[in-house]
């Protein structure tokens, strides 16, 4: 079974979970009510400690919203479901397949490669549950490795396209070295919609508390799935 996003993205603070459990129990609330969810205090103490101190009130709503279905998914044993290729057709070929949801918050591991999407009109699609084993890497393909995607390396500004020669040391591309403008594509991160900024988890590049040897531990992880 492939990682899932929860395990990627939530799994170091997957230890707090426990206590909103207590704090929903003595609360007398249920898990799915959103509103009461925000206003207990070990959620309100880990928003402030994962969200950025600048951030605006639309990136709080999008913590929120993702931290509580992170929980539901928790609280319901991480269910995973993976979906078929006899599933996945019929679920293309019927308008519904069920009438409601074994859980709260499950994750539908789709079949690799079958499903893709774009975050918006003017982005590339890419395969739905495949994006952290493939290169180059965020919607714009601005970080060519997933060393530099999880800033083990720092990320190039400007690099040229052309060649995808593999690189299994960071997993991704390596640029071609000339740069023969009638021959390669100049990738320029300054250029807009080329942005190769944030998704910086667990650290920024320049994050003084980034550690190294657990960057390089977790890109040898991420090479075994």
């Amino acid at each position: 079974m492939r990682a899932t996003p929860f395990s990627l993205a939530f799994g170091e603070i997957e230890p707090r979970f426990p206590a909103i459990a207590e704090a929903l129990q003595q609360d007398g609330a249920a898990p799915t009510d959103r509103d009461r969810f925000v206003l207990l205090e070990p959620v309100g103490r880990l928003l402030r400690e994962i969200v950025p101190e600048d951030a605006g009130a639309d990136a709080l709503e999008a913590h929120v919203l993702l931290l509580h279905h992170a929980y539901l998914f928790w609280a319901a044993e991480q269910p995973v479901y993976q979906i078929t290729d006899q599933t996945l057709r019929r679920a293309v070929g019927e308008k519904r397949i069920t009438t409601r949801l074994p859980h709260a918050a499950q994750y539908l591991q789709l079949p690799e490669l079958r499903v893709w999407g774009s975050p918006n009109e003017v982005s590339p699609p890419e395969p739905l549950d495949g994006m952290f084993v493939r290169a180059p890497y965020l919607h714009n393909a601005s970080v060519l490795t997933l060393a530099e995607l999880i800033n083990l390396k720092k990320r190039r500004d400007v690099f040229m396209r052309g060649d995808d020669l593999y690189d299994p040391a960071d997993v991704g591309f390596s640029p071609p070295t000339a740069k023969a403008a009638d021959q390669y594509f100049k990738f320029d991160t300054a250029l807009t919609g080329n942005s190769n900024r944030g998704h910086d988890y667990p650290w920024a590049y320049d994050d003084p508390r980034r550690n190294v040897d657990d960057l390089a531990a977790l890109l040898d992880y991420l090479k075994t799935l």
